[in-house]
């Protein structure tokens, strides 16, 4: 009975790596900082990883089918880029905005099609993409700075739910709670769809799904394009976020999403994960750089930890593999 309940707790901790690895990590950054607990640098580190967060969504769905998206910051910058460039220039936020999101949306389909149609790989494809995205938003932008200051993204940047005042306890910002509702709609889509239950099927065998009758190529599309509307989400949070869009907006953001997504435990080769500890993995990513802050780390060596963690995060996946492979 004591071996069975072992076992039972060993299965847990193996399926919930990520969340466990949280837990630990916050209770010893909570430890060994006074600062970290504070109720305002916990929502502090929620706000940091919004973006990344959401644009982890859209990065989950492609790396389950087998593939990769580098384009995912110029897709967030040119939402940014070109809603602020239309509301300067006159235009509703209530067209600017969808415009935005459509821009974004369009890469992805390029992406889709251009992996998928013309056979081109991934990781070419998609970096094509993110250097001629970001290239034309800074045509169009002109290279200059714009600012944002219609009311509807100083709602996303400043709302916060009501906090508890005897406690000390902020509110929620309204930020963080537009990426829960979001990771919710995407676990529902890839548990409770035909869609989730395809993305599995390809990734975990492309050419058994192909014989099956599922549409791959369709399939690999849509998410591709899926993608590119996740960054685009993620380009109206960080335009709320600043309120400036400057011509680096996102950079890099890329590698920091691959970062989450690792360490929430989705495979790089496709077919295992869930979405919804990508959410976890980012909340790893960005709690440690947080307690790296306040430990005054030198930016440098956050990088070199970020690099670390997923390294770590990789290898601890295949010795797992090697372990259920040789049982």
């Amino acid at each position: 009975m004591k071996a069975t309940f072992m076992q039972r707790v060993g299965n847990w901790t193996s399926a919930n790596s990520a969340l466990v690895a949280a837990l630990l990590l916050f209770a010893f950054f909570g430890l060994s900082s006074q600062v970290f607990l504070l109720p305002n640098n916990i929502f502090n580190i929620f706000r940091q990883m919004s973006v990344v967060a959401v644009l982890g969504i859209g990065m989950t769905l492609v790396i389950l089918i087998g593939g990769i998206d580098l384009s995912v910051s110029s897709s967030l910058f040119m939402t940014a880029g070109l809603s602020a460039l239309l509301i300067r220039d006159g235009i509703s936020v209530e067209v600017a905005v969808p415009v935005g999101l459509l821009a974004a949306t369009l890469v992805g389909l390029i992406n889709g099609l251009l992996v998928e149609g013309v056979g081109i790989s991934p990781v070419i494809a998609t970096l094509g993409t993110l250097i001629g995205g970001r290239g034309l938003a800074l045509v169009l932008m002109n290279n200059a700075q714009i600012r944002v200051t219609d009311p509807f993204f100083e709602t996303i940047a400043i709302t916060r739910t009501p906090g508890i005042e005897s406690l000390k306890i902020p509110g929620l910002p309204l930020i963080a709670l537009i990426v829960f509702a979001l990771y919710l709609i995407a676990a529902v889509l890839m548990r409770r769809t035909l869609y989730g239950r395809m993305v599995y099927a390809i990734g975990g065998n492309q050419t058994a799904a192909y014989l099956s009758g599922i549409p791959v190529r369709l399939v690999k599309i849509a998410t591709y394009t899926l993608c590119g509307f996740c960054a685009g989400i993620a380009g109206l949070l960080i335009a709320a976020s600043t309120g400036v869009i400057s011509p680096n907006l996102g950079s890099g953001s890329e590698f920091y999403t691959i970062a989450a997504v690792v360490l929430g435990g989705t495979r790089l080769s496709g077919g295992v994960g869930r979405v919804e500890k990508t959410l976890i993995g980012a909340f790893i990513l960005f709690m440690t750089l947080n307690w790296m802050t306040i430990r005054r780390v030198p930016t440098e060596w956050q990088q070199a930890a970020t690099g670390l963690l997923v390294l770590a995060a990789i290898i601890i996946d295949r010795l797992a593999q090697r372990g259920r492979t040789s049982s």
